[in-house]
């Protein structure tokens, strides 16, 4: 009887120090969960699925408790970039986020705020918006914010990452009216071309590295498959010597392995200077 008891003990304890192993184990994931979340374009490692699984964990926690009023309108301010382009500013110690992409159309943000930028016979801005005031601009840590931008709207999670943000802020900001809007009930969508993998995107990122090298320029975002994955054009911002007013925005084609390269702040610069576009 006392071995059958001993041998009763021992399985016991084996099964508690298992569950609570594997309940040790579950947290430090979900800290490692929250921590990877600003790693989405930060060096060009678009997020995987743990991104993705935590939008849908914080698209849950919307709805029941959340008091804010759902549409409210906000004031929509203008990122400040004239200011900014005076004081020589640079493109920021984090890498830009180039949010999306099409062949007219893309989107980006870094500390200076949201950018849309739209292409007609050349590449100008369209909108701005200023993320500061929103208390959105942190681009690495745990007060990271998630830009979830398409081509027509953007919505912005500020804080996305912080430790018991129960009822998160959500904004939905417009390009085409630049009205900027809480909301309530979105539900994130995963794009795929966010979570493009990052051994696919490496020889892209070295090949059109290579040829920025040959201008004086450097990478300062994410590359973005703007045909789609597997489409052969992969855009992404550059700059000369990390300066903000020299952001251009950089096409790289796999095939004949061509690089094109586009102003973008050439309307707000002439606007300074009291040139016409």
């Amino acid at each position: 009887m006392r071995a059958m008891d001993t041998i009763c003990m021992a399985v016991f304890c084996i099964g508690l120090f298992a569950l609570l192993g594997f309940k040790g184990t579950e947290a430090r994931g979900e800290r490692k969960l929250r921590g990877q979340g600003a790693c989405r374009a930060g060096s060009g490692n678009p997020a995987g699925a743990e991104n993705s699984a935590g939008a849908e964990k914080l698209a849950a926690a919307q709805g029941e408790d959340r008091t804010e009023e759902s549409g409210r309108m906000v004031r929509a301010s203008q990122a400040d970039l004239e200011r900014l382009f005076r004081g020589d500013a640079g493109t920021g110690r984090a890498p830009l986020e180039l949010d999306y992409g099409d062949e007219s159309r893309i989107v980006f943000h870094g500390y200076f705020g949201l950018v849309v930028c739209e292409k007609g016979t050349s590449w100008k801005v369209l909108r701005t918006l200023d993320l500061a005031a929103l208390g959105a601009s942190a681009m690495e840590g745990d007060d990271y914010t998630v830009i979830d931008a398409g081509r027509e709207r953007a919505r912005i999670l500020p804080g996305y990452f912080l430790p018991g943000k129960k009822n998160p802020e959500i904004y939905c900001y417009d390009y085409g009216d630049g009205t900027l809007r809480e909301e309530r009930d979105y539900r994130p969508v995963r794009d795929d071309r966010l979570s493009w993998g990052y051994t696919q995107s490496m020889p892209v990122q070295e090949k059109a590295d290579r040829l920025l090298g040959t201008r004086g320029l450097s990478r300062c975002s994410n590359v973005y498959p703007v045909l789609g994955i597997g489409g052969g054009e992969y855009g992404f911002l550059a700059a000369e010597k990390g300066r903000l007013e020299s952001l251009c925005y950089g096409v790289y084609r796999e095939k004949g392995e061509e690089l094109e390269l586009s102003d973008l702040f050439r309307s707000v610069k002439q606007e300074k200077r009291g040139e016409k576009g």
